[in-house]
């Protein structure tokens, strides 16, 4: 019996994960799921959080947690105006790589699990069941005010544009809108997880026109168990590596630590017939391109009269996590 190889985790992309502070229970802050990923040998990991920028969070996290490139962005919910072209100029300009449409607050969100900043497992402090959430088209298929700013805006950027939690309709619309205004990097958040819950053949309609299929963990552990796992390795197949990407989606209390879920989720993807060149394509090249990240800086001589880093021992790991709980 040959047994294939472990996963590499060097030199590895997390584009969505969750940290603390947030309104929902995370399993660590911006700087522990940073050094746990730093100590995994990833490149980089993007912070995400449903209810503010995480662009000043990624700045300051990089400057303590070395080894590693932490970037963030923005999601268009209602703690930040929602489709607020103000709010994106100024969170690309200081920096930000992420564009996020609207996730907990989307209407499509509201209407699968009966409230706005909730889910079936899980639910924020500011949970409200009478909002109806965000639509970004109305029903005749035209955009709210301010879309058509916010794409124009990522587009000039080089920023990448995420589908979330939107309906189908709604990112049918979305991606094919922001081609049409420049908008070269865009991915399909989590497709199987019951929200969007897209078919595969919308998923490959999507891609057809220069998007990426973002697949998760979260969408197949065992507390959302959206989607079967062979479900999301037959359509990598049928897209192609080339337009597919694996991230976490974690730092939900009840998951391990989210680069942790990431590496079992690309070994999971490879035991399941996938070559570890493609996963090895979807978890580096795939993601990297994307982000376009400049070298890592040198990591710089912090060093105690014992020759450690100050708060360390001789020979004693980084601390792997800040566990707090909301």
């Amino acid at each position: 019996m040959t047994i294939g190889p472990f996963i590499d985790m060097r030199g590895a992309v997390d584009v969505h994960l969750h940290s603390e502070p947030d309104l929902f229970p995370r399993i660590a802050d911006d700087v522990g799921v940073a050094r746990h990923a730093a100590a995994m040998g990833l490149r980089a990991i993007s912070l995400k959080c449903h209810s503010e920028r995480t662009t000043s969070r990624a700045y300051m996290t990089m400057q303590q947690v070395p080894g590693i490139h932490v970037v963030g962005g923005i999601v268009l919910n209602r703690a930040v105006g929602g489709i607020n072209p103000a709010a994106v100029e100024a969170a690309l300009e200081l920096g930000g790589k992420h564009v996020w449409m609207p996730t907990v607050d989307a209407a499509n969100h509201a209407r699968t699990f009966g409230s706005t900043g909730k889910y079936d497992k899980q639910a924020s402090t500011v949970a409200k069941s009478a909002d109806t959430g965000i639509e970004v088209f109305d029903e005749a298929g035209k955009p709210i005010e301010g879309l058509m700013d916010v794409l124009d805006i990522t587009a000039q950027h080089s920023a990448i544009l995420s589908t979330c939690h939107l309906s189908v309709r709604e990112i049918k619309l979305l991606v094919r809108t922001a081609r049409e205004r420049g908008v070269e990097k865009i991915m399909i958040t989590h497709p199987f997880f019951r929200v969007p819950q897209l078919e595969i053949d919308d998923l490959r309609e999507l891609v057809d026109q220069g998007a990426y299929a973002e697949f998760g963990y979260c969408t197949v552990s065992p507390m959302w168990n959206h989607a079967a796992l062979a479900r999301q390795v037959e359509a990598i197949k049928t897209l192609g590596a080339e337009r597919c990407i694996l991230m976490s989606d974690a730092g939900q209390r009840h998951n391990p630590m989210p680069a942790e879920c990431l590496r079992t989720f690309a070994q999971s993807v490879y035991e399941s017939g996938i070559s570890e060149q493609d996963v090895d394509l979807m978890i580096k090249r795939n993601p990297l391109d994307l982000l376009e990240l400049p070298p890592l800086p040198p990591a710089a001589p912090e060093a105690g009269a014992n020759g450690s880093r100050p708060g360390e021992g001789a020979g004693q790991a980084p601390q792997a996590s800040t566990v707090t709980e909301a």
